[in-house]
Order: structure tokens, then C-alpha cells, then sequence
């Protein structure tokens, strides 16, 4: 079963030194369902990446077929991942590799399958 208090948590597991600033589970439209920070990140960078990467993910989806989606900016670099009808988004710093972001990614992907689907036929 999955208890929503416990889901911030999970994703603050991928939060660890200081090169991850934060980790997003939201809907298509970029609505947060949870997030986790780094202690020095400003929250309003989380509704903003939530927004600006679930557009990218949507615009370059095709028939289901986009596994990960890797975008590198001036300010740091991202991975989105679909988790069951929801994305996954890492963010980082510039200094973190990008196998190291899909690995994170592909992690948590595995650990919350599951769950979020079963919530869905609900």
C-alpha cells in the first residue's frame, strides 16, 4: 500500500551530497504531486522545473515510446522518466553525469511501479 506522507521521503532518498537539487513526481501538466529538495534550493525552482520539463517530456512523447528524456541547460541538467500515468523528474547540478541522473531515475522508477499503478485502478 501507498501512503502519501511516505512518498516525499522515497524521493528524498535520491537527494544525497550536493550535486542532486531535487526530485518531482507529477501529473502531465506539470502538477506537483510530491517533491523533495535539497536544503539549499529555493522551492519555487521545483514548480518551475515541474512545468517547463513535463512540456518538454509531453511535446517529444510519441505512442508511449519515450523511455528518458535527458535535457542539459546552462543552470544544471535534468532526467524524466515516465512512472506508470505520472513523470519523474531529477534535477541537478552541471557537475553530475548524466548515467549517474538515469540510474537515480531508473531506481526510483523500479521502487514506485508498482504502487502508482495500483493506485490508477483504484
Amino acid at each position: 500500500m501507498l501512503r502519501s506522507k511516505v512518498i516525499p521521503q522515497v524521493l528524498q532518498q535520491a537527494i544525497n551530497g550536493n550535486d542532486v537539487k531535487g526530485v518531482l513526481l507529477m501529473k502531465d501538466d506539470g502538477s506537483l504531486i510530491a517533491c523533495a529538495e535539497a536544503p539549499n534550493t529555493d522551492h519555487s525552482t521545483s514548480k518551475i522545473v515541474s512545468a517547463i520539463s513535463s512540456s518538454i517530456f509531453s511535446s517529444y512523447e510519441r505512442n508511449d515510446d519515450l523511455q528518458y528524456q535527458l535535457i542539459d541547460c546552462e543552470d544544471g541538467r535534468l532526467v524524466v522518466t515516465k512512472v506508470a500515468k505520472l513523470l519523474l523528474c531529477i534535477y541537478a547540478d552541471t557537475s553530475i553525469e548524466f548515467g549517474f541522473l538515469k540510474i537515480k531515475a531508473q531506481k526510483l522508477r523500479e521502487y514506485l511501479e508498482g504502487p502508482l499503478e495500483q493506485v490508477e485502478q483504484v
